[in-house]
């Protein structure tokens, strides 16, 4: 069945070709956010076999399981992407095409010092407007009320949204993993619904159109892939797009293997950089065994590493 699974998980290259090809032609998409075990994103698929359903996870685990289990019940519209949702939300789907939206018992990290780790935040409004058709949903779930009703403040700061009162144990079509588990400690159920009524876009930030990042630094006649542990630790960027390379890995015949960190607007990236020789040049590409969204902090790292190069 692993070989299949490239068929559910859309990568950074497939979402690319998914994007261009596909995504215009869907008329009915429905994401979730941070799936888990993956039953209620399934359930979904099920019952609307003629729309796409969308799934976006930070963890691999969860989404190879939800692969598998998508495989098993042979059900064709379901996707799978790995990542940040709010980032996704901006960068992936093609603006005002998405019809719902839905986010089950996210961790609500409820020390203040953790507050900028929730997911409902004014950039994730945005970028969940963005995202949503005119007449289109989200809704939320959660155990905690002070959770819902600070999400609430923050899609009744946005225009774009009407926002509907909290519900309290309105029970869904299908019931989550995490919902029983609630239900049965006897804790109660808030709900949440927003409706998109007026058109809003961002900026998205991600250069669908490169392929290749390939860039070439003039080097010295003499290569010497030892000096190349400068390079580690160094940083750079703005606020929004930040880089720093970390662990160096020397190869064969002079190559070298650099690890990279990148973000932009909170969005988190970890690749490798190989670095070749050749005759009067060093090419700079991405590792193959890395694949990541081209985002400016990726594409500035690579520009900043040509020129540390230059300087050795």
């Amino acid at each position: 069945m692993s070989w299949a699974l490239n068929k559910v998980i859309l990568s950074p290259y497939e979402a690319s070709v998914f994007r261009r090809e596909t995504l215009p032609t869907c008329d009915d998409v429905t994401v979730e956010i941070g799936f888990g075990n993956g039953e209620f994103l399934l359930d979904m698929a099920s019952r609307n076999e003629r729309g796409f359903c969308f799934g976006i996870e930070v963890s691999m685990t969860s989404i190879l399981k939800a692969a598998r289990k998508c495989l098993m019940r042979r059900l064709p519209n379901v996707r799978l992407l790995c990542g940040d949702g709010s980032f996704l939300l901006r960068e992936f789907f093609l603006p005002e095409s998405v019809g719902r939206v839905y986010v089950n018992f996210p961790c609500p990290w409820p020390k203040k010092r953790h507050a900028k780790r929730r997911l409902v935040t004014p950039g994730f409004v945005c970028n969940l407007a963005h995202a949503l058709k005119v007449k289109g949903a989200f809704e939320l779930a959660s155990d905690e009320r002070w959770y819902i009703e600070d999400a609430r403040t923050c899609l009744l700061e946005n225009p774009a949204f009407e926002v509907g009162d909290v519900l309290v144990g309105e029970s869904s079509s299908f019931r989550t993993k995490y919902e029983e588990k609630w239900i049965s400690m006897g804790k109660s159920i808030y709900r949440l619904k927003a409706t998109k009524h007026v058109p809003f876009r961002v900026e998205p930030v991600v250069d669908w159109e490169v392929t290749a990042l390939n860039v070439k630094a003039k080097r010295r006649d003499v290569w010497e892939a030892s000096r190349l542990s400068c390079l580690c630790g160094l940083t750079g960027g703005e606020e929004r797009f930040r880089w720093t390379f970390k662990d160096l890995f020397l190869g064969s015949q002079e190559t070298a293997l650099l690890q990279a960190i990148t973000v932009d607007d909170g969005f988190e990236q970890k690749f490798y950089i190989r670095l070749v020789p050749c005759e009067g040049e060093v090419l700079i590409k991405l590792d193959d065994a890395s694949s990541i969204y081209r985002t400016p902090a990726v594409k500035r790292s690579f520009a900043a590493l040509a020129e540390e190069i230059e300087r050795l």
